[in-house]
């Protein structure tokens, strides 16, 4: 028998909706729910595709595609998909240089992203309505609709990204029971009186980093803030911006952070080697303002800067 599961499209689409209002493009207009995913049901091969609107950046339109496996052994799958469409000479080439496989465990996901940008001829165009999908080695053609009809030039040329594997999900730890008189553990709250967080999700994809910070006022007196986050890495030198050609920012606003309450702000980067030592950090120190002191934070997942060393942040919000 074999899993029924959805997993991806929740998760697939909040990390790239944030670099879409990331980008300042079209991300939706407030109210205006977003075209849902076309999906395909769990399948003979233990494979369950999914194709996610990703919206506009620039001129380029981005889609997700999302695999699942929803059978019962691990998937080996060819690093990248292959992907076609139906008619003109449309291609998407898929690069040699990534690495030859990726294993899916049962349960587990992997997306990639799939863009182009405007035809740009008149006439010599192909209207497409749909995608074919073959997770090789598996062949079995998945076609998946696309929400609205593009026209392309008829000899194309996609953009595609390699499959980037998802975390599998962590059992959950068994539930303890507390005594009558043993009182629940609270996280102390860090000397600086706040504690800075991290979204769960980032947009591993167009090499492309985006990701959410929180600053929870966990002490006992007000806080106020009136811009831009502070971010170090120790031991690197970062060129911070404040604004982002990426995310949207709402620019510096005065906030009161009464104790209990929460601010957030964006950060992006990209990954980009251009020769270099890359910088992969796994903490980092943030504050809320120039004046407050730094709070040493560990993401999830690596700050991987590549040799770029520019990092972007929104205001306080």
């Amino acid at each position: 028998m074999r899993n029924r599961v959805r997993p991806l499209v929740l998760s697939l689409a909040a990390a790239l909706a944030l670099a879409l209002a990331a980008c300042g493009q079209d991300a939706g207009s407030p109210g205006t729910a977003a075209p849902p995913p076309a999906m395909t049901d769990c399948d003979e091969f233990g494979v369950q595709m999914s194709l996610t609107p990703a919206g506009e950046v620039g001129d380029r339109t981005y889609l997700a595609l999302g695999l699942v496996n929803c059978g019962q052994a691990p998937l080996v799958l060819d690093s990248m998909p292959q992907v076609g469409v139906f008619g003109g000479n449309v291609v998407a080439p898929r690069d040699a240089n990534v690495p030859e496989s990726v294993t899916l465990a049962p349960g587990q996901g992997a997306f990639t992203t799939l863009s182009w940008t405007q035809a740009t001829r008149e006439g010599d165009t192909v209207e497409v309505d749909r995608i074919l999908v073959n997770a090789l080695p598996v062949v079995a053609g998945y076609e998946l609709d696309l929400p609205e009809p593009v026209t392309l030039d008829y000899d194309h040329v996609l953009d595609l990204g390699s499959w980037q594997v998802a975390a599998p999900g962590a059992e959950p730890a068994p539930e303890e029971t507390p005594s009558e008189t043993e009182e629940p553990d609270e996280e102390a709250c860090p000397p600086e009186g706040f504690r800075i967080g991290f979204s769960e999700d980032v947009n591993a994809a167009m090499g492309i980093r985006a990701v959410g910070i929180t600053m929870l006022n966990c002490g006992e007196e007000p806080i106020e803030v009136n811009g831009y986050p502070v971010v170090e890495i120790p031991g690197v030198e970062l060129e911070v911006r404040e604004g982002s050609d990426t995310l949207q920012d709402p620019g510096a606003t005065p906030i009161t952070v009464e104790p209990g309450e929460e601010v957030s702000a964006g950060m992006s980067w990209r990954n980009l080697v251009e020769g270099g030592e890359s910088v992969d950090a796994t903490s980092v120190d943030i504050g809320y303002s120039p004046e407050s002191p730094l709070q040493t934070a560990t993401p999830p997942w690596t700050i991987d800067l590549g040799t770029t060393r520019d990092i972007e942040v929104t205001a306080w919000r």
